[in-house]
């Protein structure tokens, strides 16, 4: 049975893959509609942009809400795609701005490790990196628990990847780093364990306190990496350099300022954050449970 279900997400990943950017937000549009997909998301999304922005009123946090889910899909959609299109099935959805910083670091002989955050083309935007570049760029994830899912989602990410590591092989992953080539790293949802509590957006939000020491271990440079998808449905990526004491020795320090360019960055476009993600699980001491 779970083979069937693999060959069926890989089907469906191809088809959606040969789909252009109108007719995945078409698809987007429809499946939001569907209220057996969106009942769970859709609640998680409305608590968590009631949190983070307590400053709007009923009607514009509705409207948020509904841009927030069809931009969620959306992603999702995006995800598929990256995993499974072809170079020229995905050409032309992307403007990059920035790449020089990572071809420069590249050409001193030092790794770089790219880090990002789950806005919803999280994915997409990590595989127009790679392809861009012409190489592998490793990924640190979190597996599926499905096997045989996890299975078919890992071959499609080596494509662009060339290796996956498991969020709890950080030897294997920074030895890619200090081999000299480029990673991605994508460490800002909810951290159940080695937490510390930072503002995102006025909320305290358990984060990976191992951020700093991650990034310490993997020793090469830092860059950023944040994406908006534009209204064409084109990806406008952006790459800039870490600040200069970023990482720090102060793991609060480190995770909150992170948490703070997160949150910034955002504003341009916050429906495409991943709100239906349960950003806020893990509460400090004594705090009852938000979702």
């Amino acid at each position: 049975m779970a083979q069937w279900l693999a060959r069926g997400f890989v089907w469906l990943g191809r088809k959606v893959a040969g789909l252009s950017p109108p007719a995945r937000a078409r698809l987007a549009h429809g499946l939001v509609r569907l209220p057996w997909v969106n009942t769970r998301r859709r609640r998680i999304a409305s608590i968590n942009l009631a949190l983070c922005f307590p400053q709007w009123d009923a009607a514009a946090h509705r409207a948020l809400l509904q841009r927030t889910l069809r931009s969620n899909a959306t992603g999702a959609l995006e995800t598929l795609c990256a995993w499974f299109a072809s170079r020229e099935q995905l050409a032309g959805g992307a403007h990059i701005s920035g790449l020089a910083h990572l071809h420069a670091a590249l050409a001193e002989g030092r790794g770089v490790v790219v880090v990002g955050a789950h806005y919803d083309g999280i994915e997409l935007a990590m595989r127009h990196v790679a392809d861009a570049m012409g190489q592998p760029m490793p990924i640190l994830v979190r597996r599926h628990n499905n096997p045989a899912i996890e299975s078919a989602i890992a071959q499609a990410r080596e494509r662009y990847a060339g290796q996956v590591f498991d969020k709890k092989d950080i030897a294997g992953f920074a030895a890619q780093v200090r081999a000299g080539k480029a990673v991605f790293y994508v460490p800002d949802q909810n951290a159940a364990r080695r937490t510390v509590f930072v503002p995102f957006l006025g909320v305290q939000a358990a984060t990976l306190g191992a951020i700093g020491g991650v990034l310490q271990r993997c020793g090469g440079r830092v860059l950023l990496l944040w994406a908006q998808r534009d209204a064409q449905g084109v990806q406008q990526i952006t790459l800039t350099p870490a600040w200069p004491d970023w990482p720090s020795s102060d793991d609060t320090a480190t995770a909150a300022r992170y948490m703070q360019w997160i949150g910034e960055s955002l504003q341009a476009a916050p429906e495409q954050y991943l709100w239906v993600h349960r950003r806020f699980k893990t509460r400090p001491p004594g705090e009852l449970p938000i979702y």
